[in-house]
C-alpha cells in the first residue's frame, strides 16, 4: 500500500486527527510530505495497520502509536505507563517559574519522565533525579532520557523507601491520586492505563502523605515543593505539607479553573 492509501484507510475508521497522528508518528509523513510522496509504497505498513486495529479496539491513541507529546517534545510510551497529559504542564511551568537553574531537583513517581526531562532540558545546569519503581515505566523513563540526551539520573525504587541520600532544592511530583473506588468508573480509555499510576489509595492521598512524611524533611531550608493534585485535594494536601513545615503554600488552577497544583517553601 502507498502512504496515501494507508492514510485514507485510517480515515475510514478513525477521526481525521487520529489518522494524521498515526501517519506522522508511524510513517513519518505530515500533510506536506503526504502531498508530495503519498503515491510511494509505504514503509512500516504492517505496523500502521496494526496500530489502527489497536485504536479500533479502544486502546488509547498514544499506546497505538507508541508516542505522546508534552510541551513540544515527543516521548515514547506504551501499555503499562501513564500517558502524559496537559494537566501536568501546570506543575512543570509553576516549578520553572521559581527555578534559578542550578538546583538539585528530584521528580518522584516519574513515570515516562516528562517532568524530569523537561526540567533538565530547560535548565542544563540543574542536577535532576527521577524516581520510578515499576518496571515498564522505568524502561520508558530511561529510554526517554536517552532519546532527549537529558541530564537526568534515573533511580529505580519506591518513594516509600529511603532511596536517596542528601538534600534537595526542589521536590516535584505527579503521583497517583485517584481514589481507589473511582477507578472502575473512569473513562474506558483511562482504564487501559496502569492502575499503579492511578491508585492513590482509599482517599487518594497515600502518596502525598508519603511525600510529606518522608521527603519534605529532605528539602533544604528555602527549598520548594510542587505537587500536581486532583481537583478536590488542594486543602488536604496543603494541610499535609503545612504540618511538616511547608509555608507560603499556594494553589494553582488549570485552564478549566480547577485546582491542579499545590506548592510551598520550607522555611526551617
Amino acid at each position: 500500500m502507498t502512504y496515501a492509501e494507508l492514510y485514507s484507510y485510517a480515515k475510514k475508521y478513525l477521526t481525521e486527527y487520529e489518522a494524521m497522528c498515526m501517519t506522522e508518528d508511524i510513517l513519518g509523513m505530515n500533510r506536506a510530505l503526504l502531498a508530495v510522496h503519498g503515491g510511494k509504497p509505504a514503509e512500516h505498513s504492517g505496523e500502521f495497520l496494526t496500530a489502527v486495529q489497536k485504536r479500533l479496539s479502544g486502546i488509547p491513541l498514544q499506546y497505538a502509536t507508541g508516542k505522546a507529546y508534552f510541551m513540544d517534545r515527543v516521548y515514547f510510551v506504551g501499555e503499562g505507563v501513564l500517558i502524559p497529559r496537559d494537566d501536568t504542564e501546570v506543575v512543570v511551568r509553576e516549578c520553572m517559574e521559581h527555578m534559578k537553574g542550578n538546583e538539585k531537583v528530584i521528580d518522584l513517581c516519574s513515570g515516562s519522565g516528562i517532568i524530569a526531562v523537561t526540567l533538565a532540558k530547560a535548565f542544563p545546569k540543574a542536577e535532576v533525579y527521577a524516581v520510578e519503581l515499576e518496571n515498564v515505566p522505568y524502561g520508558y523513563l530511561t529510554k526517554n532520557i536517552a532519546y532527549h540526551q537529558a541530564n537526568v539520573k534515573a533511580i529505580r525504587d519506591s518513594i516509600f523507601n529511603e532511596c536517596m541520600e542528601g538534600e534537595f532544592d526542589i521536590i516535584i511530583s505527579n503521583p497517583p491520586y485517584i481514589r481507589r473506588e473511582e477507578i472502575p468508573h473512569l473513562q474506558k480509555e483511562v482504564r487501559f492505563e496502569p492502575e499503579s499510576a492511578l491508585d492513590g489509595g482509599i482517599n487518594g492521598l497515600d502518596f502525598y502523605r508519603c511525600i510529606a512524611e518522608k521527603w519534605v524533611s529532605r528539602l533544604k531550608k528555602g527549598g520548594q515543593i510542587f505537587l500536581e493534585i486532583g481537583e478536590e485535594q488542594a486543602q488536604a494536601v496543603s494541610q499535609l505539607l503545612a504540618v511538616r513545615g511547608i509555608t507560603e503554600i499556594g494553589v494553582v488552577k488549570d485552564i478549566q479553573n480547577l485546582d491542579r497544583v499545590v506548592f510551598g517553601t520550607k522555611q526551617f
